[in-house]
């Protein structure tokens, strides 16, 4: 999971000043999802005492390789880094020993949309201030006009957009369909609030959990409608994942529905695992319409040949 450090240097240097570079100390959140560690160092004259010494100058910020940090791999979009100098420079220059500062530091810091958690300033005299942060998870992705957002795992929608469901770890962000302009009218930090839509990122979650590189390559880019997930039965799908080629999977149930009476989540993806994998040997040869996944013997529409 990635983590990334920032730097940002004093207002002034004498000529022993030492620049010391450390590494994010441990923070229990950052084993739940992954984290950037911000850290925010003054470098100060070694033993002197003087004014403007102590100034941590908020605009001139550097980034840790994530190598540098403990826990360091994984998605960070390079957008959010830009979005983090400009907060951490609207602060104005503070002194190290400031608290008051450090802490609107972390609460504009904390407003930020791909901010999940921001632990307590800590100063480090006289180094500066360590602000432990841990990032969003780009979980899925919806429409908004011509262009997708990436929304957390939690339900927020992240600044940065793309032109198509962006592949983002080992495959594409669902998208939380039904694509009906439902979120032309918001904006990176809202949050999901229909049931529908929390029904459809329940399902992006759980497949991006269920799925491997090969899977997500075989289907393509998946749109998740789940406008129909809390009236699933025999006769009604449920939940419907729109592939690549006008494949459809039927559903069912809502992995956070909490019902019983239906195959399990895990029972549903190996379904269609193995539908993938038809494919991908088939190379073309064999394919499918409708995968239905929600019986112990799935149930498959298959195409006609090319031959006929």
């Amino acid at each position: 999971m990635s983590t990334r450090g920032v730097g940002l240097a004093g207002a002034a240097r004498s000529e022993g000043a030492r620049h010391r570079r450390g590494r994010v100390r441990a923070w229990v959140p950052f084993l739940l999802l992954f984290a950037a560690g911000v850290w925010i160092c003054e470098a100060l004259a070694s033993g002197v005492w003087a004014s403007g010494f102590t100034t941590i100058d908020t605009r001139r910020a550097c980034f840790l390789d994530p190598a540098d940090v403990e826990g360091g791999g994984g998605f960070v979009d390079q957008r959010w880094e830009g979005l983090l100098r400009q907060t951490l420079a609207s602060v104005p220059a503070f002194d190290a020993t400031d608290l008051a500062s450090a802490e609107l530091l972390r609460q504009r810091v904390t407003a930020l949309a791909f901010i999940a958690e921001v632990g307590e300033p800590r100063v480090l005299w006289p180094d500066g201030v360590e602000l432990p942060v841990k990032l969003r998870r780009p979980a899925a992705c919806v429409r908004v006009g011509e262009e997708y957002l990436a929304v957390s795992s939690d339900g927020v929608l992240l600044p940065g957009g793309w032109p198509a469901p962006p592949w983002i770890g080992h495959g594409f962000l669902p998208v939380i369909g039904p694509n009906d302009h439902a979120f032309d009218a918001t904006a990176p930090g809202m949050r999901l609030v229909e049931a529908r839509h929390l029904d459809a990122l329940s399902v992006a979650v759980s497949m991006r959990a269920a799925l491997s590189a090969a899977e997500f390559e075989t289907l393509g880019p998946p749109l998740v409608d789940a406008t129909r997930a809390r009236f699933s039965s025999a006769t009604e799908p449920g939940v419907q994942l729109r592939l690549s080629d006008q494949r459809v999977i039927w559903f069912g149930r809502a992995p956070n529905a909490g019902e019983p009476g239906e195959l399990s989540v895990e029972a549903k993806w190996k379904a269609v695992v193995e539908g993938a994998r038809v494919l991908r040997e088939a190379q073309g040869a064999r394919d499918w319409s409708v995968l239905d996944a929600r019986w112990d013997v799935p149930q498959i529409q298959w195409r006609e040949s090319a031959g006929g």
